[in-house]
């Protein structure tokens, strides 16, 4: 609305409570307004437009955003009103169904009630505050969390999130159609940023503002929410495409080849997509609160630089860690039982694409091509220094909108981008790289390469 708008009406307002007429000057309002009320009372007050949001997990303070709280006083004047209180003006508790909202004015107070809708839901975070540092803070209840130890050779290991799920549920499973899998059991997410800020926070159960795992969210091909979902232990074997150790990872084959070979092992399989490839980061990210894969973990790649059969990490006794002796040097990797995450080959990344619009995501596999999906923005290329939040499909996702990190700083790995090469292929081959990890993404035309795999899943 326009000034001259805006002052015209309070005027407008003025003469029809006092019943004057003739012009009134903005400088003369104040004074019209205090004869008007001269003598009147506050009371009552109105929540006019509620809040934006009601429903809060334990522990989270009452939001007023969005809420417009009006006062109603005797001559019949309503006026929109700000400094009013609220109690419980702190934490919310998972019996607080109201919170009271109090205006005091002239000695006289006048109150009313919000529902709420609070949840006791336990809640794992970490935040990025966007710097060169590859470390996130622990937030929520993992706050006070030591770091994982993962193992080296064939030792033990451990982290505080074994006993917590989703991670916890995370087992090997034997599939008659294609070999070994690993399952991941449905959980809740939240991403925010704030600035440069990122954090990010996983909840195993429904709570206020989280959205469904993505991996297990409606992908629109009615079948709804999955409960669990399935990903490939080993990258696709040579020939069958099937999930399988000590048999060489299938390589040099076209994108759309691997798709078609690895969705004629079943109805529910499907060559592994972004959606599942967000779903690990997350887990990843909340669990180890580190950038850095490579260092956190091990760094993967190859022992001698060469391709060799899957199943180098069958001996481990723990479901996290590395072949070899120490985290740098170069070997094999496995994360909660997924073996290869980034080492042997890299695997071709379904479910999306790039073009000159940017970077799209498709959801319902039934779909996936090389071309097509809901663009959701331009990503960086480099060695990831920001990322940013988008929902555009629907679906809360980062991607690095700066790429001035590098190995050892920021977001470490690196993710290219090239809108005349539409496919991708993800983690890192038996190339011996620090710049290969867990969050490394690069174009390719779909053109066949002996360093570019593909893994599978299956969605029941």
């Amino acid at each position: 609305m326009e000034l001259k708008t805006l002052l015209a009406d309070i005027a407008s307002a003025i003469r029809e409570k006092d019943g004057s007429e003739g012009e009134i000057t903005a400088s003369a309002f104040p004074e019209r307004i205090r004869a008007i009320r001269s003598g009147v009372e506050l009371e009552s007050i109105q929540i006019t437009t509620p809040p934006a949001r009601t429903e809060y997990i334990a522990g989270e303070g009452f939001d007023p955003a969005g809420m417009v709280v009006t006062a109603v006083y005797s001559n019949g004047a309503r006026l929109d009103v700000t400094g009013y209180s609220v109690e419980p003006a702190g934490a919310l508790t998972e019996d607080t169904e109201s919170v009271t909202i109090r205006y005091t004015e002239g000695g006289r107070s006048a109150e009313t009630a919000v529902a709420v809708h609070v949840v006791y839901v336990t809640v794992y975070g970490a935040e990025w505050a966007g710097t060169s540092s590859t470390k996130l803070t622990r937030t929520d209840a993992a706050a006070g969390f030591q770091d994982p130890s993962p193992a080296v050779g064939n030792g033990t290991g451990s982290s505080p999130f074994d006993n917590i799920l989703p991670w916890s549920g995370m087992k090997r499973v034997k599939d008659s159609q294609v070999g070994e899998l690993v399952e991941i059991p449905k959980f809740y997410y939240k991403l925010t940023q704030n600035d440069r800020k990122l954090k990010i926070q996983i909840a195993g159960e429904p709570a206020p503002g989280f959205s469904v795992s993505p991996a297990h969210m409606d992908r629109g091909d009615g079948k709804g929410e999955r409960s669990v979902v399935y990903i490939a232990r080993y990258h696709c074997v040579t020939s069958t495409y099937k999930s399988e150790t000590n048999k060489l990872p299938a390589s040099n084959m076209r994108q759309d080849t691997a798709r078609t070979a690895i969705h004629e092992l079943g109805a529910n399989i499907w060559q592994s997509d972004f959606a599942m490839r967000l779903t690990i980061w997350l887990l990843y990210l909340v669990e180890f609160a580190d950038w850095e894969s490579q260092g956190c973990i091990g760094y993967g790649c190859s022992a001698n630089g060469s391709l060799e059969n899957n199943g180098k990490t069958d001996q481990m006794k723990y479901h996290t860690g590395t072949t070899t002796e120490d985290r740098t040097t170069y070997g094999y990797v496995q994360y909660r039982w997924i073996e290869g995450l980034w080492d042997n080959v890299f695997d071709w990344l379904d479910g999306c694409n790039y073009d000159s619009r940017g970077f799209n995501i498709i959801l319902n596999p039934a779909d996936f091509g090389d071309t097509g999906g809901v663009c959701v923005g331009k990503p960086a290329s480099g060695s990831a220094s920001a990322m940013t939040v988008s929902t555009a499909a629907d679906f809360p996702m980062f991607y690095p909108v700066e790429g001035k990190g590098s190995i050892s700083t920021y977001a470490t790995d690196c993710w290219y981008y090239e809108e005349s090469c539409p496919c991708l292929y993800v983690g890192g081959s038996y190339v011996q790289r620090q710049t290969y990890g867990l969050f490394f993404v690069i174009y390719n035309s779909s053109t066949s390469s002996r360093s570019v795999g593909c893994r599978l899943m299956k969605l029941p």
